[in-house]
């Protein structure tokens, strides 16, 4: 049976941001409860908060604004590709995923445990990507990756190797997956971001439709 699984988190304040963004928030400006007309809400977040995109152009000058993303990208075939139990994925772990010419790709790792509500807090030890990983996906086609945090470098990677290597190339990146319910497999995937012209990324509702 055909399954749609939603991967979008939900934004509400509790959710974590990377340490030294802004802290985002939703909030009322308005209520009727109040005995005003209207229910009327506010945000005010960074741009990569919740499930994202990062736009290449977030590390690269010359790379793609979120607006210039070809909607192809964002839209069609996708491999979920599961690597428990590791704090980095190297290239060893990508060899005989069959990733060949597989050009979206979402990887769900022991990190999707954090999204648990006990565990709600931001992980320092997420699971994230080694260079050679990186390198391995351009090597073998790849346009749009995704991983279940926050960060497709590790956190002590302040240099942030694996963002240049892959934005360098217009490889974009989903960030902040909820992949807790999905089974590794093959999938179309959806992919749609807020339009911000000049942005560096936007929150994303994510979809995945079960290939049969």
């Amino acid at each position: 049976m055909n399954r749609i699984y939603d991967v979008t988190l939900p934004l509400h304040n509790a959710l974590p941001v990377w340490p030294g963004d802004p802290i985002s928030e939703i909030s009322r400006a308005a209520s009727i409860e109040a005995g005003e007309k209207i229910n009327l809400s506010r945000i005010n977040a960074s741009l990569h908060w919740g499930t994202h995109i990062d736009a290449p152009y977030h590390l690269n000058a010359e790379g793609w604004t979120i607006d210039q993303i070809p909607v192809e990208i964002l839209i069609g075939a996708a491999k979920v590709v599961e690597i428990p139990g590791t704090a980095k994925i190297t290239a060893d772990h990508l060899r005989g995923k069959n990733l060949k010419g597989v050009e979206r790709v979402l990887f769900k790792t022991r990190n999707s445990q954090f999204w648990n509500e006990e565990l709600l807090h931001f992980h320092r030890d997420f699971t994230a990507f080694s260079t050679d990983a990186a390198h391995f996906l351009l090597e073998n086609g790849c346009r749009l990756i995704g991983i279940d945090y926050l960060s497709i470098d590790l956190f002590e990677a302040e240099d942030l190797p694996v963002h240049k290597i892959l934005y360098a190339r217009n490889v974009v990146a989903i960030e902040g997956l909820d992949l807790r319910k999905v089974p590794a497999g093959d999938y179309q995937l959806l992919c749609l971001p807020l339009k911000i012209p000049g942005g560096d990324g936007a929150p994303a509702k994510v979809l995945l439709h079960t290939v049969t």
